[in-house]
């Protein structure tokens, strides 16, 4: 989870005008999408925003490996959202966010793959959407374990002048299968939901999420995990001149993670953050054809994590460095934009992109990169 204090700003332009993960990482947001800036992405909060974000289509580059997605291995996903009379429609495939994928295949199951998400939404006096999302895979080798995992999800969510809700389910994520035909991972029912009120040129927020899951082999249940978000905030927007915006907000976020089956006394059982992260931002059209941002990050007077172990021990401490910088960038071609984070990689020319060291590299300038094309 990101504990940080932002700076940013955002170009005065059409709130359709961007769509992608490489934008909100330049803006310090979440990869799935931001909880108070409207951007295209907003549709996998909020499947409702379809109405006013639409007639696009967009690519997101990266790996098809289904790795938890990081601006160092990106995942590939992608698809295309249509306005048609007073509905709207859309097909996106290779999402994998919030899969736990890091803890299937760290215990040999089948991990989430090839997902497909559905869109439609609405305007009835009050705007409407709604999205679906599933995915089914199996590996039946000729000798050995049947490995398999299914997912299914909903999204539902509503517009009505200032004000906006949503809820995001997890109804099925199974894996079976794994060292043993009787294991098995099985994910409880997620709920994320949330609500936000706009005033001016201020928007007042709550986003909160819980999940969860069972991982149990032939001895049993061997973890039994819960983990809970909840995130309140203010943010305001704020135009400097034409073209160029700033925004800032401030959030208080709290967070759980509990394994219950843990017992052993140097493992930890359960971890509980509390933090106030501000974001201070920026956006600009520079020129006709090219848009740059940037963000920074840190947590201010909050920024603490409680550690308990299986033996009943406690730990304490401040958060270390919580401080993160970003920048991005967008190349504007007629109706083809291309977005990406502005790189910062050691001078070492063998190191990783993500080595970041506060060297520019322009060889190397866009480290998580999307296309769109607006129809």
């Amino acid at each position: 989870m990101k504990k940080t204090l932002v700076i940013a700003g955002l170009a005065v332009l059409s709130t359709t005008a961007f769509a992608s993960k490489a934008r909100l990482q330049a803006l310090g947001q979440d990869g799935r999408a931001s909880l108070f800036l409207d951007d295209t992405r907003s549709v996998f909060l909020n499947p409702a925003k379809l109405n006013t974000m639409s007639d696009y289509v967009t690519a997101e580059w990266g790996t098809s490996a289904n790795t938890v997605d990081s601006e160092a291995a990106p995942h590939a996903e992608g698809g295309f959202f249509k306005k048609s009379n007073s509905f709207a429609y859309g097909v996106y495939v290779g999402n994998e966010y919030g899969a736990k994928n890091d803890k299937k295949t760290g215990a040999s199951f089948a991990a989430t793959d090839n997902v497909s998400e559905f869109f439609l939404a609405g305007d009835m006096g009050m705007k409407w959407g709604a999205r679906f999302s599933y995915s089914s895979n199996e590996d039946k080798p000729a000798t050995g374990i049947k490995k398999e995992n299914s997912t299914m999800g909903l999204g539902l969510g509503i517009e009505h002048g200032a004000i906006e809700a949503y809820t995001n389910l997890v109804l099925k994520d199974e894996s079976k299968g794994a060292t043993a035909a009787g294991d098995k991972f099985d994910a409880e029912t997620g709920i994320n939901a949330g609500l936000s009120y706009g005033m001016n040129s201020m928007k007042f927020y709550a986003d909160y999420d819980k999940s969860g899951y069972k991982i149990t082999d032939a001895t049993g249940t061997t973890s039994d995990v819960a983990s809970s978000e909840l995130a309140v905030g203010v943010a305001k927007t704020h135009e400097i001149t034409a073209g160029s915006t700033m925004f800032i907000d401030l959030r208080y976020l709290m967070s759980s993670w509990e394994d219950k089956k843990v017992t052993a006394a140097a493992t930890a059982k359960k971890t509980e953050e509390t933090t106030l992260p501000l974001t201070i931002g920026f956006e600009t059209q520079a020129t006709s054809w090219l848009t740059l941002r940037g963000s920074v990050v840190q947590n201010i007077i909050i920024g603490d994590t409680e550690t308990k172990y299986g033996d009943g021990a406690k730990k304490e401490a401040t958060n270390a460095n919580s401080t993160a910088v970003n920048a991005g960038a967008t190349l504007t071609f007629g109706k083809l934009m291309i977005d990406g984070v502005v790189g910062t990689t050691s001078n070492d020319r063998t190191a990783t992109a993500s080595a970041n060291k506060g060297v520019l590299a322009t060889d190397n300038l866009m480290t998580r990169v999307a296309v769109n094309y607006w129809f």
